[in-house]
């Protein structure tokens, strides 16, 4: 892909590792698929898929951002280091609820590269995203419906 791009560079930059990037969101997948496990083991499997959908999302970004010539460091395009939030309630409920605001925010924010973005290899890698992320929402939105009926 080699398009050196220092604007595109920093879009996707803060994508990855931004306050509410993608890596903060695998971490916080990660805790939440390892409290599951002990406390809601009957949705082991949706945490743990979506903790493996959310690295697949990193890693096809991080990707990008070196084809680019970037480094995909654990860090904002200001350069501020990972400093994501990460929820540690133990409600599953609200978990739910937190979950499908940080992926429902993620697509508003690649949707929102989308548009500034004129590169179609750039843009084509950020569908796959968008189409990954757009599966998160589907599984969250079924444990949701699932809680409804416990």
């Amino acid at each position: 892909m080699k398009i050196k791009n220092s604007y595109y560079e920093g879009l996707l930059q803060d994508l990855f590792c931004g306050n509410d990037g993608f890596f903060t969101i695998f971490l916080h997948f990660l805790y939440q698929f390892n409290q599951i496990s002990v406390f809601y083991p009957n949705f082991e499997k949706e945490f743990e898929k979506l903790y493996h959908i959310e690295i697949e999302a990193c890693n096809l970004l991080s990707k990008v951002i070196i084809d680019m010539g970037g480094d995909a460091k654990y860090y904002s395009s200001l350069k501020k280091y990972l400093s994501g939030k990460i929820d540690y309630v133990k409600s599953l409920s609200v978990i739910i609820d937190i979950d499908l605001e940080l992926v429902e925010k993620s697509l508003i924010d690649i949707k929102n590269v989308l548009s500034k973005i004129d590169n179609i290899k750039i843009k084509t890698e950020l569908r796959k995203i968008v189409a990954l992320k757009e599966d998160e929402e589907k599984i969250l939105k079924e444990i949701k419906i699932k809680l409804l009926t416990i």
